[in-house]
């Protein structure tokens, strides 16, 4: 924020200068004019996380927006008995909080960091300030509320209809979205561990090891230790869809 001299401030040793320059990275940002960018810098925190700090609780209260400007976020919920069910992963230039900060309700799933990282925490009087002025900035919203339901709407059919293998593969196409393309493949640069794709797919960690073997068997994929290449994504598709059909997030959201 500006000081009473007009000179730039910190936050957690990052300066706003910094913050604006990191939040032009944010993807939901990206319709938004240099003054209405600068605004939003001038309201945030830049925060420093550690790994496996919880930022969002459960059902907590709160109307912040956090953007991520460093590091991996996961978006969970966890039974009373201790079972983990991860949702989806977030990385640098994601966001998260916009529900609460529009309804007010409390918050649906816990943010922990995955990583170290640095996230950009805006009040939701700015967001929603700055969403009531630029339509283009509120249809990207409304654009990102509505994939997130089409992705969990597909993850409640696959839940439902699929066995564990089949929604083991529809997990790794999701991941490999944002993997780096090689002469190979798809590379996945530290791809979750075996028990956090279980918690992604309602699985156990054994199921998760077996169908990775038999797929690295079978020359579909290649992993070392947390690095996966997928070798074959045609056929992972082709698999998916003869199982359990076409589905819309196939659509938007499947590397083509």
């Amino acid at each position: 924020m500006n000081d009473a001299d007009g000179q730039v401030s910190v936050a957690n040793g990052v300066s706003i200068a910094d913050g604006q320059s990191s939040l032009g990275g944010v993807r939901i940002l990206a319709s938004l004019t240099r003054g209405e960018l600068q605004r939003l810098t001038n309201a945030c925190e830049i925060r420093s996380v550690a790994p496996q700090e919880e930022v969002v609780p459960h059902m907590s209260r709160g109307r912040e927006i956090y953007f991520i400007l460093e590091g991996r976020f996961s978006v969970r919920m966890a039974s009373p008995i201790g079972r983990l069910v991860l949702i989806r992963e977030l990385g640098e230039g994601g966001h998260f909080g916009e529900i609460s900060a529009m309804t007010g309700a409390p918050r649906s799933v816990s943010v922990c960091a995955e990583t170290e990282g640095r996230i950009a925490v805006c009040p939701s009087a700015a967001f929603m300030e700055v969403m009531g002025e630029n339509a283009a900035f509120a249809r990207a919203i409304a654009n990102q509320l509505a994939r997130t339901v089409v992705l969990l709407t597909d993850k409640v059919f696959e839940l439902s209809a699929l066995e564990v293998r089949f929604r083991i593969y529809a997990e790794l196409i999701r991941l490999a979205r944002s993997g780096e393309v090689t002469e190979a493949g798809v590379r996945i640069a530290q791809a979750p561990t075996h028990e956090a794709l279980a918690a992604a797919v309602g699985a156990q960690r054994e199921a998760v090891t077996r169908e990775l073997r038999a797929l690295a068997k079978d020359g579909v994929l290649r992993q070392n230790r947390r690095e996966i290449e997928i070798l074959d994504l045609d056929r992972l598709r082709a698999m998916v869809r003869q199982r359990g059909g076409e589905t819309l997030s196939q659509h938007l959201d499947w590397p083509s």
